[in-house]
C-alpha cells in the first residue's frame, strides 16, 4: 500500500512540475486566490445583499471558493446556503455568483439552486424554529438529518409520506432533485428509500430490500448527489445511478479507499488506477449475472474486488481478436478494411460460413466488421488474450487535439470525447482505426499519433504493483466493531 501511494505521489508531483514549467502563469493568478480584497465587491457586501433580498430566509453557510479561470485570473465564486421553514416544510436554496466581473452598484446576477423540500410534522417544525438555522443539519455535499446531529424528536417527523407503519428514518439526505435515506422497520432491518423531486411534486419512489446489518448501513454523502446514491455498508460502498426509465442500477464501487470498478453496458472495468489510455486489459467484457436493480439487489453481497466480479459475467455474446494484425473484412471472406490488434472486442451479431460479424462500439457510433472464426477468442477466453493496442502520447488524448485529427467528430459534443483512446487497427492507407470511450470508432491519418510504443510494456509495472496492493488488502478485514484488523487476528 505504501509503495503504491509513493508511486502516485511521485507521478502527481511530476505532472504538477511539468504543468508549471509549460504554463505561463499570469501575475494576478496567485494574487486573486490569496487576496479576496482585490475584488471590487467584497464577500461581506455580497452576503449583505443575499440577506436583504431574502429576508425570510436564514443563512446556514457562506464563503468564497476558486474554480476555473476568468480571463487572466482564477475564477472566484461566492456562495450562500439559505434555509427556512414554511407550511411545515424545510426548504433550502443556494445562491452563487462569479465575483471577478462584479461592479459596485450593479445588481447581483445570482445563480439560484432550489433543493428538494422536506415535509415535516407541526411538532418537528416548531422544534426547529426554536433553533438557529445553522444548527438544523450537518452539511456534506447534500444536507442530511440523523440522530445525534439533531434532536431525536425531529427526524421521525420528517417526510412521513414515504414511511409505512412501523418504519422510521435512520438517516435522511436531501439534494436538489432527490430525497434519499435509510429506513428502519420495527424488526431493526434497514433499507434504502429514494424519491425524485420534479420541482413541484415528488414522484417515482423506490425502495431496496430490507437487510439485517451488523455494521454500518447508511448513505455516503460525499459520493452521492441527485442521480447517484452511494450506500455505505461495511468495507466498500456500492454506487447506484438513476436511469432514464426511473430505475436505480448498480454501476460500481465508489469508496476511494477500496479498489474501484465500474459496471457499464457490456463490460466491467477496473478503475483502481484511474483508467488506462492505451490498453483494454482492465476491461472485462460481459453482462453481470447478479442483480443490478436497487429494488431487487442483494446490496450486502455485491462483489468487492474486480477479480470476484469477472467470474459472474456472462460473456457468451462477446468475442475478441486473438492476435495482432488480424484482418477485419467487409463481408464473409471479403476484402480487408483494417488490420486489427489483439483484444479488440465486440458483440457477436452474426455467424456465417466460418466468419463472425462483430459490433465494435455502440450501434450508432461504432462499426461492424467480419472476422474469420479461427482469428477470434470467445466468451471467457477473452480474459486470456493480452491487449496489443499501440501506446501513444497521453497528450494525444486531449479533446481539442482529437477533434483535429479524427475524421467524423462532428457528431460529438465536448463531453463525448473522453478517455480511453485506443489505436485498435491500421487502415490499408497506413492510417489508424481509433476507438474512443469504448463506444465510438473513428479513423485518423498515419501521422496523427506520437510516441508509439507497446502498451504491454508500459502497463506491466502498474499491473504488478496492483497485484501486490490487492494481496495486501486481502490481509485485512472488518472486525465485529467495524474497525479494520489483520485477518489472522479474527
Amino acid at each position: 500500500m505504501k509503495r503504491l501511494m509513493l508511486v502516485w505521489v511521485m507521478i502527481l508531483c511530476l505532472l504538477l512540475l511539468g504543468g508549471m514549467a509549460e504554463t505561463e502563469t499570469p501575475d494576478t493568478f496567485m494574487d486573486y486566490s490569496t487576496n479576496p480584497g482585490a475584488y471590487e465587491v467584497s464577500e461581506d457586501e455580497l452576503l449583505a445583499v443575499a440577506v436583504a433580498e431574502n429576508p425570510d430566509w436564514g443563512i446556514v453557510d457562506s464563503g468564497l471558493h476558486w474554480s476555473g479561470q476568468y480571463q487572466n485570473q482564477l475564477a472566484c465564486w461566492f456562495e450562500a446556503v439559505m434555509v427556512r421553514i414554511e407550511d411545515c416544510t424545510l426548504q433550502r436554496k443556494t445562491l452563487s455568483v462569479l465575483i471577478n466581473p462584479l461592479k459596485q452598484g450593479e445588481p447581483v446576477p445570482w445563480d439560484v439552486t432550489v433543493w428538494a423540500p422536506i415535509t415535516m410534522t407541526e411538532e418537528a417544525a416548531d422544534f426547529l424554529l426554536e433553533m438557529y438555522p445553522e444548527d438544523w443539519f450537518t452539511d456534506e455535499l447534500g444536507y442530511f438529518l440523523e440522530p445525534g446531529m439533531m434532536p431525536e424528536d425531529i427526524l421521525p417527523g420528517c417526510a412521513q409520506f414515504l414511511l409505512e407503519e412501523g418504519e422510521t428514518w435512520d438517516v435522511l439526505f436531501a439534494y436538489p432533485q432527490t430525497l434519499a435515506g435509510i429506513v428502519m422497520n420495527a424488526s431493526g432491518q434497514k433499507c434504502v428509500r429514494i424519491v425524485q423531486w420534479n420541482g413541484t411534486a415528488y414522484e417515482r419512489a423506490v425502495s431496496s430490500r430490507f437487510f439485517e446489518t451488523e455494521h454500518r448501513f447508511s448513505i455516503n454523502g460525499y459520493e452521492s448527489y441527485d442521480d447517484v446514491v452511494t450506500i455505505a455498508c461495511g468495507a466498500y460502498d456500492p454506487r447506484f445511478e438513476l436511469q432514464d426509465d426511473g430505475r436505480w442500477l448498480f454501476t460500481g464501487i465508489a469508496d476511494s479507499d477500496w479498489p474501484l470498478y465500474g459496471v457499464f453496458d457490456g463490460y466491467v472495468t477496473d478503475a483502481s488506477f484511474g483508467g488506462c489510455y492505451d490498453s483494454n486489459d482492465v476491461f472485462h467484457y460481459g453482462v453481470p449475472t447478479f442483480e443490478l436493480d436497487l429494488t431487487k439487489a442483494d446490496i450486502l453481497a455485491i462483489p468487492d474486488f474486480i477479480r470476484n466480479v469477472v467470474p459472474l459475467l456472462d460473456s457468451s455474446a462477446f468475442a475478441c481478436v486473438r492476435t495482432d494484425h488480424t484482418p477485419m473484412l467487409d463481408s464473409p471472406g471479403g476484402e480487408p478494411v483494417a488490420a486489427c490488434f489483439a483484444r479488440l472486442t465486440g458483440r457477436i451479431l452474426q455467424r456465417e460460413n466460418g466468419y463472425v460479424c462483430l459490433q465494435i462500439g455502440k450501434e450508432k457510433t461504432g462499426l461492424t466488421g467480419w472476422f474469420a472464426e479461427n482469428d477470434l477468442a470467445f466468451g471467457a477466453d477473452i480474459e486470456d488474450v493480452r491487449c496489443g493496442f499501440p501506446a501513444h502520447s497521453k497528450e494525444d488524448c486531449r479533446s481539442g487535439y482529437l477533434r483535429g485529427v479524427l475524421r467524423g467528430t462532428e457528431q460529438l459534443t465536448p463531453e463525448d470525447v473522453l478517455l480511453p483512446v485506443w489505436l485498435v487497427g491500421r487502415l490499408p492507407d497506413g492510417g489508424w482505426l481509433v476507438q474512443v470511450s469504448n463506444d465510438y470508432i473513428f479513423t485518423a491519418p498515419e501521422d496523427a499519433f506520437r510516441e508509439i510504443d507497446s502498451a504491454r510494456a508500459i502497463w506491466a509495472d502498474f499491473e504488478a504493483e496492483y497485484d501486490r496492493f490487492e494481496q495486501e488488502m486481502l490481509e485485512w478485514a472488518e472486525g465485529p466493531d467495524g474497525t479494520w484488523v489483520v485477518s489472522s487476528d479474527l
